[in-house]
Formats: C-alpha cells, structure tokens, sequence
C-alpha cells in the first residue's frame, strides 16, 4: 500500500479509481465485455480521426493537417522532457542548485554570470543532452557487457572497479568495441528548425532518415521472426524509435535501453491461471516500469513515446528504483530494489490480483499483491518500459525463483 495509507484506505483509493475510470459500470458489465466494449470505442475514435484527416487533405486543407501533427509532436515532445526531468541527471542539477522551481512551479535554469551574480530564466524543461548514434551504441554495449558479467557473477569487486576507473583496460575497451558493433541503431540526420521566440535562430534537432527507419522496422520483423519460430513468448518494441530506442538479445534473454520506450509480448495474452515473468535489474537502470497490460494498451507506435507501462488504464507496473507503483499515473509505494535483484511480477487471473517478489521473497515490504483490480481477469501479458541501462528477461521457464503459492494471494483477503 501506498505511504500513509491503512490497507482499507488503500482499498478505497483503488474502488473509487477503478469506478472512475468505468464511469461507476452502470451497465453491469463483466470486466471481459468492458475491455471489449473500450477496444471497440478506441478503433471506432481512430477510424474517425483517419477520416477526418483524410476528408481535409480531399477539401485541400494539408497545411492544416501539417500544423495538427506539429502540434501533436510538440505534445510528445513536451511529455518526453517530462519524463527527463525525472532522471537522476535532472534531479542531481536541481539539487546542485542549477535548475530551481519557483512558486508558479515553473522550472526555471540559473545563469551564473563572470562577477558571480545569477539569473534565472524560464524554462519548461531540461533534458539531458542528446547522444550521437555512437555514443548511443556504446552506452547500450557498456550495459549489456555489465548485464552478462552480472547475471554470469564475474562481476569484479568495488575496489577493483575503482583501479579499472584509474588506469584504462585495452582488453575491455576491445570488448566494448566489438559488441558497439553488433547493436544496431538507426541513424540520425540534423536538420535546422527556427526558434520564432528567439528571433529565428537556428537549432539542430535529431531527425531518423525515413530509410533507416524503413531498414530498422525489417531487421525487427526478421528478428521477430527467429524469437517465434523458438519456443516460449516473443518480446517486441511495442512503442518507441525502430532501432533506437532499444535492442534485445533473445538468446540470453537481454534487454537494453538506449530511450525511453516499452517492450512487451502481446502475442502471448494469458486469460487463466497465473501470469508469471522475471527480471534481473542490470546497473544503470533509468525510469523502469515493469508490470502487465490488457489487450486494449496501445501499441505499434513507431515513435518516441514518454508514456509506459501504468500511465494508462490499461496497464499497471511497478519502480523500485523511483519507489513507486503505477496505474493511471504514478503513486508512491514503500517498494525498493538493486542492481542484481532479481523481480518476480505476478498476476492471478481468477482473483484480480497482481503480486512482485524480489529475490524469490513476497513478504519484504513493498512486496506481494501490490494491485487488486477485476481488470486483470480480462487477460494479461508482460510489458516492459525503460529509458537507459539494461535488465534480463525470463518470459517462460527456467526461472531463478518461483510464482506466489495460494498464501501470498490469501495474505491480501
């Protein structure tokens, strides 16, 4: 339960959300007719805006229609400054003193001049700088190599990571460049774009080359492929960059974030029983989400996407590293992981019930059902959200730990 909440506290929070969200379910639906009747509504709102869309550019109106995805791409944009505002980069500048929040919690940047006098300037956000393609390539090879050397226990101790800092290992930088070398990424071309509040200056903004974009959607597709002609769940992009946002290696089960995107097998719903999965968090880790979604969560998004696992209502996750819980936004929860621990993510499809484990534990605090929601009855499957770092991915079999026993789901009643 969330911080400062009794359990029947928490309870009610969760009933009057869930009546929110359904309008009070006035029609008596069963959770499996409501998912159906929200999917139904959701296509019928998309084959409308496709028509409209289409019936403006028919009338002639395409500036129009132009000026209504530059706006929706500047709300995207804006989201995903949001989301950086959240990083630890972010958070340590805010607390250095170099951005500040005023009484209008308006974020605001300070400009510290030659005599030491400062200003402050308006902004809406501060994102972290932007990557080249190779600086990317590398950072997610770093992680991958500190992921493998985790999860095989060659991790090497503290003080011989602190000697490895001091004096450089060709051998390791040898290592880093050969597996630079297999992460794909797409790659990005700079294109100036005017600055009409700062009198028209130019600004370069990373744009994907439509090309690359087209080469990194079909090397997805044929590794999409390879993951279902392989027994157990494929995991696929779901919403993000093609290419850029992430890559993962099936074979040891790797998942590497290079931008906030989310993976996820909706090719593999379970609609009875208990949904189970686990993860290895990997160091680095930036804004993870983890948890499970219905049927109706959006994806195909071939796109930046600031929204993850829980931001919706049709998906819940949880962040040990943020200490927080998320359906429909994101709560607050007593929930605390580390590099190395190994999550077990849980949904019971007969009780509505969704349970977390850390290293095979489901009584330490902020672990065990950590959601109640007739939702998940509908059928679920695992969904995965991040923005850097890596983790491992166990989708079916071979587990490190095993799914709750009937005690942890009674312990909730």
């Amino acid at each position: 339960m969330a911080r400062g909440l009794s359990r029947e506290q928490s309870q009610q929070k969760n009933v009057k959300a869930l009546a929110s969200a359904n309008k009070g379910n006035q029609e008596g639906l069963s959770a499996t007719q409501r998912a159906e009747r929200d999917a139904k509504i959701m296509q019928e709102k998309a084959a409308k805006k496709e028509a409209e869309k289409a019936a403006k550019i028919a009338a002639g109106n395409v500036d129009q229609v132009k000026a209504e995805e530059a706006a929706k791409a500047a709300k995207k944009a804006a989201k995903r400054d949001a989301v950086h505002m959240g990083t630890q980069a972010a958070k340590a500048a805010l607390n250095s003193g170099a951005l500040d929040v005023g009484k209008d919690r308006v974020l605001k940047v300070k400009v510290v001049g030659e005599g030491g006098s400062s200003s402050a300037a308006g902004a809406t956000a501060a994102p972290k700088p932007k990557l080249t393609a190779a600086e990317k390539a590398a950072k997610a090879a770093k992680a991958a190599l500190k992921a493998a050397e985790m999860a095989a226990g060659t991790v090497p101790p503290l003080k011989e990571k602190k000697k490895k800092k001091e004096a450089a290992d060709p051998v390791e930088d040898e290592k880093l460049a050969e597996a630079a070398a297999k992460v794909s990424v797409a790659p990005k071309v700079e294109q100036p774009t005017h600055d009409e509040d700062e009198g028209g200056g130019e600004e370069a903004v990373d744009v994907v080359d439509p090309e690359a974009r087209a080469a990194a959607i079909a090397a997805e597709a044929a590794a999409l492929e390879e993951q279902r002609a392989a027994p157990g769940p494929a995991l696929k992009r779901l919403r993000g960059e093609p290419g850029l946002c992430a890559t993962f290696a099936p074979a040891p089960g790797l998942l590497c974030f290079q931008e906030f995107c989310t993976f996820g097998t909706p090719e593999n719903v379970v609609c009875e029983g208990v949904a189970y999965f686990e993860v290895q968090i990997g160091e680095e880790l930036e804004n993870p989400q983890v948890g499970f979604a219905l049927t109706t969560f959006e994806v195909g998004v071939d796109m930046y996407d600031g929204d993850g696992v829980g931001d919706c209502a049709h998906s819940w996750g949880v962040d040990g590293t943020r200490s927080k819980r998320w359906h429909e936004g994101d709560e607050e929860y007593d929930l605390e992981w580390a590099a190395g621990d190994v999550i077990g993510l849980a949904v019971n499809l007969g009780t509505g019930q969704m349970a977390i484990s850390k290293n095979g534990s489901y009584t330490e605090a902020g672990y065990g059902v950590v959601f109640t929601d007739d939702g998940f009855k509908a059928g679920v499957y695992p969904v995965l959200s991040g923005e850097a770092g890596s983790m491992k991915v166990w989708l079916a079999g071979d587990f490190e730990f095993a799914p709750p026993d009937a005690s942890v789901w009674a312990a909730d009643e």
